[in-house]
């Protein structure tokens, strides 16, 4: 028989037991309201995988040499007449040359579709945003081709360099993040108007919360600039968040009612997309979030009060037309999508002529803003091309070329062609033919 002492030493190793296994947990008020379990991920492995890529291909993007037509140059803005000030384009490196670093805060997503509505301007304050976001991924991460000091920064000790390797070569940079909630929850509105119901929870909104994202090529009137931080440390470059925050000819007073477009760099999932479903079960899934940043380097330049010419590495204009102003932004697009790998398949695409100007885009079938959004998925339009990871369901896939404006982004439609991912059998290989260009 226990005594009175043993049963009270075996009560307190209890509690603590249980205290230590849940002390981490999620409560319903960490979740905003969502559900009041604690998250999977807290006590045991993840269920998802949290993926960044800064490519606009999902799949085998371009090399660094390969950028430009396969010169491997750095995209230049219209200069003179109606374009930039004259650019002082001095020892302007290859783009495989050119150091990024990457600062991102985190990564949220939401499931409140009509709260999102108009760019999160119906988030009015911390209660709004805490209600909202489902905080899913509050790591700071920090990402650089390039080392930027002798110490052990932050970039190195979070082996920083490999991720930023990861984060531009196609595979994707691993970014931690606990499980968010699949408990079915729908919009009714928004389930109408796309067609669709199911079992779990669709997520409207992803936003990637840029801390900073440094260039390393900016120089002022000819001279490098250098008194750029990152990281708290000095390094060459130009912070291009505050210069992406607005799109060009915003004005100060419409900025007061304006979301900065980095902060975050948003995206809003249409009704003919649906790509944002996460399903109840144990099934592991893979949620992964996209800028068009590799692809798309473009230099620019702006005056600054003194009347000296800024020059600098940013996003190519891609949908707003930077014509020398401070502002430069609304060209750095974001896209998102769940993949189930254990049920999806794969897609070969023959018909690809080698056109580095080319991209083969995967679009939903009811998809119609090819040029103008990132696609669903994309790879160049190489012999052999193939596409990864491509739940059930009916697409297009588009043929695109940088054409119209020669800037690295396909603004071309050249052909498309529908094909179709049945539901089982599961992690097959389907094939279907585009020619391209």
């Amino acid at each position: 028989m226990k005594t009175a002492l043993s049963r009270f030493i075996n009560s307190i190793f209890i509690f603590l037991f249980v205290s230590a296994s849940f002390s981490h947990c999620k409560t319903k008020m960490d979740l905003g309201n969502e559900t009041a379990l604690p998250v999977l991920s807290t006590l045991f492995n993840n269920r998802m995988l949290l993926l960044l890529k800064g490519t606009y291909s999902t799949d085998s993007p371009l090399d660094w040499s390969e950028l430009n037509n396969g010169t491997g140059q750095l995209y230049v803005d219209a200069q003179g007449d109606g374009g930039d000030p004259t650019m002082n384009l001095v020892s302007v490196p290859e783009a495989k040359d050119l150091p990024i670093f990457l600062d991102i805060g985190e990564v949220r997503i939401s499931s409140k579709y009509t709260k999102g509505i108009n760019d999160l301007t119906q988030i009015r304050d911390t209660m709004d945003s805490n209600k909202f976001w489902d905080f899913i991924a509050p790591t700071r991460q920090v990402f650089c081709t390039i080392p930027y000091s002798f110490d052990n920064d932050t970039c190195r000790s979070t082996n920083g360099v490999l991720k930023a390797y990861d984060f531009f070569n196609g595979i994707g940079a691993q970014y931690p993040s606990n499980d968010p909630s699949a408990k079915t929850e729908g919009d009714s509105a928004w389930t109408i108007s796309a067609g669709k119901s199911f079992l779990g929870r669709q997520y409207y909104y992803t936003g990637i919360y840029f801390r900073s994202l440094v260039t390393g090529y900016a120089n002022n009137a000819g001279v490098p600039i250098t008194t750029t931080r990152f990281d708290n440390r000095p390094v060459y470059g130009l912070n291009i968040v505050p210069r992406n925050n607005y799109v060009p000819g915003t004005t100060t007073v419409s900025k007061s009612e304006i979301v900065p477009k980095m902060f975050p760099s948003l995206y809003s999932q249409k009704p003919t997309q649906a790509d944002m479903e996460i399903r109840e079960g144990i099934d592991p899934y893979i949620l992964e979030v996209r800028v068009n940043l590799k692809e798309n380097l473009m230099l620019h330049s702006y005056l600054t009060t003194n009347l000296t010419t800024i020059t600098y590495v940013g996003v190519s204009d891609i949908i707003y037309d930077h014509k020398g102003e401070g502002d430069a932004g609304g060209n750095l697009m974001t896209r998102a999508r769940i993949i189930y790998p254990e049920t999806a398949s794969s897609l070969e695409i023959t018909g690809g002529k080698n056109s580095l100007r080319h991209h083969y885009g995967i679009f939903r079938i009811d998809e119609t803003e090819y040029t103008t959004s990132l696609p669903l998925a994309a790879t160049p339009a190489k012999a052999g091309a193939k596409i990864r990871y491509l739940n059930p369901g009916l697409y297009k896939v588009v043929c695109m070329g940088d054409v119209s404006k020669i800037d690295g982004f396909p603004d071309t439609v050249v052909g498309e062609t529908t094909f179709s991912i049945p539901e089982y059998p599961f992690r097959q290989t389907y094939s279907v033919d585009l020619s391209c260009p």
